[in-house]
């Protein structure tokens, strides 16, 4: 026979749903909060690295652009460019006089001035206490002149790129007659050619852009 007295009968729970039943104890919660804070710190540097990348990306891309542009424009300048060329008293200038810092040559009138004509172009390394940036000034030509002496008046001025660290401008091919092309940084106007090439290196902030050589349409001056 079954007792019948109370409390003669043991609990048939499981002991885990008893140990439940009595809530989570202080260990179980620790690990819960070392999961957790695992969890945030995680999404946080996950977070914190995309957002880097996205600044990067978008750091890159701005330099890209301005990369492209800027050597969109140097290719068009030199692209127009015209060998013009002065004699006086049987002694031949050339319309380009270029160093490291400076080149100076004549091309057809800025598209957006609407103008006709013959301009004066001068692609500046500008440096300063602000540093160093490239410029291009530009105006018409006066055609009174007889050599390529250079005029600063009512030059109107671009600015191409700042921020820069370093620039330098060289030049590609023989100004004394058949001697053997090579590179020169410096080529004056009482040259006997043009040159065939002008180099311009840049070195932005973020580190050197791609070489740009641009050929010059032109032969060598007779």
């Amino acid at each position: 026979m079954i007792s019948g007295r109370p409390g003669s009968q043991r609990s048939t729970l499981p002991r885990a749903c008893r140990r439940g039943a009595a809530g989570f104890t202080l260990l179980e919660i620790m690990v819960a909060m070392v999961v957790l804070s695992l969890i945030v710190t995680t999404a946080f540097g996950a977070l914190r690295l995309g957002e880097r990348s996205w600044e990067a990306g978008l750091a890159r891309s701005t330099e890209n652009e301005t990369m492209r542009a800027v050597s969109g424009v140097l290719q068009r300048q030199f692209e127009q460019f015209l060998p013009q060329v002065w004699t006086v008293d049987k002694e031949k200038t050339l319309a380009f006089i270029g160093d490291s810092d400076q080149v100076r040559f004549i091309g057809p009138a800025p598209l957006h001035r609407g103008a006709t004509g013959l301009f004066e172009y001068t692609l500046e390394i500008e440096t300063d206490n602000d540093g160093t940036r490239l410029v291009l000034y530009y105006q018409l030509h006066d055609p009174d002149i007889d050599d390529f002496r250079p005029q600063l008046d009512d030059r109107q001025r671009v600015l191409l790129v700042d921020d820069l660290n370093d620039a330098d401008f060289s030049y590609f091919g023989s100004p004394v007659k058949d001697d053997p092309p090579q590179w020169y940084v410096q080529w004056a106007g009482d040259a006997e050619a043009f040159p065939q090439l002008v180099r311009v290196r840049i070195e932005a902030n973020n580190g050197p852009w791609p070489e740009l050589v641009m050929p010059l349409p032109t032969e060598p001056a007779q």
